[in-house]
């Protein structure tokens, strides 16, 4: 068996690497197995995996900047297929895999199970009685019929206790295989605005940034709308009004300078619904996210979602000193979905607003909002409707929809 990693972002966006052994050392000095040399976010000595038995687990090494998996920070945790794996808040992400050898026996030291052989036939070579082959097979049939039986019984007393029935979902895709689908879409947003007095005297000048993500070829971008009326949702002077001065988008894997001027295309009809649509000039290949799911009968309590974003926005790339922005994921689940937003179990930071929230299918499904300042692992997301609904009949949006 062999640990795969494969790079979601940073330098060796892309690159997959293979190592064999019982522990694998990680971090930024040249003698760990797993080795990021120009990572500041990464410690010297940041992390281990150890196999045991038929299992893996990753233990921090008292990082600076801690080790998230799937979003959550942790001290030491077992790993899974396709677990992402974040060194360091705005670091590298790895997705983490197991890769079978062919020639090695299962990780427990049984002995290899035998191959089926042709038409599917189990060889008795391998049975210790050729006799007892069919009273077992007849057992495990029973003992499926019976869960089937079960399965039924109880998923019928699950909808008569449900008001939602849920629809069943294709498989899902790995937490990696929605970020490749749309990280490329998600960038960050920077804007500039003043307050000025009755008088029209500026008295304040200020910035924020965030996250936004494209969803059409003509270069509309969904973010919030706090992020470009910042005043609204603030305690202002008696009188004061405010105005956005300027709006910048950087796409990701681009340098900050290489930012491209954004205008507000739509507004929410009021600071409640909190939503804005952005146009940016059409890019000559532009990335848009993945699609859309609108009907929020389809999201439930407990399913696990991806938020893709800009954590701290700015202030981290500055604190990095990376030269090329790259987003993030944190992962969680849905906690609750009601009329008018999607609450959500995952840590989030400012500078995250405005991202997309992805369900399992890659979908968008909500714009993350907000975080609340006494529950640091709960965050509110507008459904993504909200935003479709500012644009529908848009002719570009209608366009890449169709195709």
């Amino acid at each position: 068996m062999r640990v795969v990693f494969t790079h979601l972002i940073g330098t060796k966006k892309g690159e997959t690497e293979r190592f064999d052994g019982s522990a694998i050392s990680i971090g930024r000095a040249p003698n760990n197995t797993l080795h990021f040399n120009d990572q500041k976010r990464v410690s010297a000595h940041h992390a281990r995996i150890t196999r045991k038995g038929n299992t893996f687990e990753l233990s921090d090494l008292g990082s600076t900047n801690g080790t998230m998996i799937n979003g959550r920070r942790v001290a030491a945790a077992i790993i899974n297929q396709d677990d992402l794996i974040e060194f360091g808040a705005g670091g590298p992400l790895v997705r983490f895999g197991i890769e079978p050898d062919g020639s090695s026996s299962p990780l427990d030291g049984s002995p290899a199970v035998a191959p089926p052989t042709e038409k599917g036939v189990e060889s008795s070579a391998n049975k210790p009685d050729g006799n007892h082959a069919a009273p077992a097979r007849t057992g495990n049939a029973m003992l499926v019929v019976a869960l089937a039986a079960a399965m039924v019984v109880g998923g019928f007393g699950g909808v008569l206790l449900s008001g939602r029935l849920r629809v069943a979902e294709p498989a899902a895709m790995s937490f990696a295989e929605v970020a490749e689908r749309n990280s490329g879409a998600v960038v960050l947003i920077r804007t500039q605005f003043e307050l000025v007095d009755e008088t029209g005297e500026v008295t304040l000048r200020d910035a924020r940034s965030g996250s936004g993500f494209i969803i059409s070829s003509t270069g509309l971008v969904v973010t919030n709308r706090h992020l470009v009326r910042e005043w609204e949702y603030a305690e202002t002077p008696a009188g004061a009004s405010g105005r956005t001065t300027s709006i910048e988008v950087i796409m990701p894997g681009e340098k900050i300078e290489r930012a491209v001027p954004a205008k507000v295309y739509r507004l929410s009809e009021n600071a409640e619904t909190d939503v804005a649509i952005l146009k940016i000039e059409p890019l000559p290949s532009i990335a848009t996210v993945y699609g859309f799911e609108p009907d929020l009968s389809r999201i439930n309590q407990g399913d696990e979602v991806a938020v893709i974003g800009y954590p701290l926005g700015i202030e981290l790339i500055h604190t990095t000193r990376d030269e090329l922005i790259d987003n993030s994921l944190c992962a969680g689940i849905v906690s609750r979905v009601g009329q008018n937003d999607i609450q959500l179990s995952l840590r989030v930071y400012h500078g995250n607003s405005g991202g997309p929230v992805l369900n399992r299918k890659g979908e968008v499904i909500g714009i993350l909002t907000a975080t609340l300042a006494n529950a640091q692992d709960l965050a509110v997301s507008t459904p993504i409707a909200k935003a479709l609904d500012l644009i529908r009949g848009d002719p570009g949006y209608r366009q890449d929809q169709d195709q």
